[in-house]
């Protein structure tokens, strides 16, 4: 994880010195691809470690009900369905 934090990183500061020292309409280019791709690498990361301390959470956590491991009670609270009509 912190190998890829540290590639992002790298990724960005890249497009910063392409964007300083090649100049241009082609150093912009390459600068704004690199970024890009940073910045979806970060974005990626930040989900990816959400994910992972989720699935650690739900690990420690036992479920609430054995018998009943997803409960859904919207459906509980709902009022009842009105008679179905003969076809």
């Amino acid at each position: 994880m912190k190998a890829l934090l540290a590639g992002t990183l790298a990724l960005a500061l890249a497009a910063v010195a392409v964007l300083v020292f090649v100049g241009g309409a082609t150093g912009g280019a390459v600068a704004f691809a690199l970024f890009g791709v940073a910045s979806v690498l970060g974005v990626s990361l930040v989900f990816l470690a959400v994910g992972r301390s989720e699935d650690q959470e739900r690990a420690e956590s036992p479920p609430a009900d054995p018998e009943n491991p997803h409960p859904r009670p919207a459906l509980d609270r709902r009022r009842p369905l009105p008679p179905r009509r003969p076809s």
